[in-house]
């Protein structure tokens, strides 16, 4: 593990029970794997503790709350100087429809995935949130017409 922390079997059912169900309790896990409560409550509190659980969050349903249009935007960056970079990075990520950002290598420097409820609703955002922010030489944008692969869970 990259912070000196390894994880045994035990840590691995864990966190796979975790992943595919945060809301689970330290007993329905132990019921599941083999241990009383107070073992799998402790190696969860040593799993956040070492920073490999980050956060619980709730995943909601994007199509129900009208946000079901994924744009991916390929960006190019007109200079890479730290601090133009970092300008840019900041900008571009407190924007709520920017769901992710990736700094890439290839023909492009990032990738934002972008959540939004309609074409127009794009367009608009990247006329007066993306084209005001300094530093943007290119963007290519690519509407999902089928999300077929979505998933949280980290390969264990």
């Amino acid at each position: 593990m990259k912070n000196g922390t390894s994880l045994d079997e035990i840590d691995v059912k864990i966190l796979k029970l975790l992943q595919s169900d945060a809301k689970l309790t330290a007993k329905n896990i132990g019921d599941r794997i083999g241990l009383s409560q107070t073992p799998v409550y402790e190696r969860v509190k040593k799993l956040e503790r070492n920073g490999i659980i980050k956060r619980y969050v709730a995943l909601v349903e994007p199509e129900l709350l009208d946000k079901s249009l994924v744009v991916l935007m390929n960006i190019t960056i007109q200079e890479h100087k730290i601090g133009s970079r970092e300008s840019f990075v900041k900008s571009i990520t407190e924007l709520p429809q920017v769901v992710e950002l990736y700094h890439t290598s290839g023909r492009f420097d990032f990738i934002a995935k972008v959540r939004v409820s309609k074409v127009s609703e794009y367009r608009d955002f990247l006329l007066d949130k993306i084209t005001p922010i300094e530093n943007v030489k290119d963007i290519d944008s690519h509407i999902v017409l089928e999300e077929l692969k979505y998933t949280t869970s980290i390969d264990l």
